[in-house]
C-alpha cells in the first residue's frame, strides 16, 4: 500500500546539474592524469646511435610536450597524423562544433 504523502524530489534540476558537471569535470581531469601517467610510463627506445668514430651521436631535438588534441565528444586524446572527419574512438562529427582557438599564454 503507498503512503498518502507525496514524495519530494531531493533536488531541484540546477541542483543535479551542478552536481553532475562537478563529477563530470573531475572524471575529465584524472582522465588527463591518467593519460599523462601512462606516457610518462610507456617505454622508449634508449638506444644511442654511435657514429664511426665510437661516440655517442649528439642527441636528437627533444619531444615537443605540448598537450594532444582531444575530442570534444568523448575527450581522449586523438591518435598523431592527420584528423579526419569524425573521432576514430566514439564517431563524433567534428564539423559539429567550431574549433577553439589555443589558450592564450599567461605573462
Amino acid at each position: 500500500m503507498r503512503s498518502p504523502v507525496r514524495r519530494q524530489p531531493s533536488e531541484t534540476a540546477e541542483e543535479l546539474h551542478a552536481r553532475l558537471s562537478t563529477r563530470v569535470a573531475a572524471l575529465e581531469d584524472r582522465v588527463r592524469r591518467l593519460e599523462a601517467r601512462l606516457r610518462a610510463a610507456s617505454p622508449r627506445p634508449v638506444a644511442t646511435p654511435r657514429s664511426t668514430s665510437g661516440r655517442a651521436a649528439e642527441p636528437s631535438k627533444p619531444e615537443s610536450r605540448r598537450a594532444r588534441p582531444r575530442c570534444p565528444g568523448c575527450t581522449l586524446e586523438l591518435p598523431p597524423g592527420r584528423r579526419g572527419e569524425s573521432c576514430v574512438w566514439c564517431g563524433f562529427v567534428f564539423s559539429a562544433v567550431t574549433r577553439r582557438r589555443p589558450a592564450r599564454k599567461k605573462r
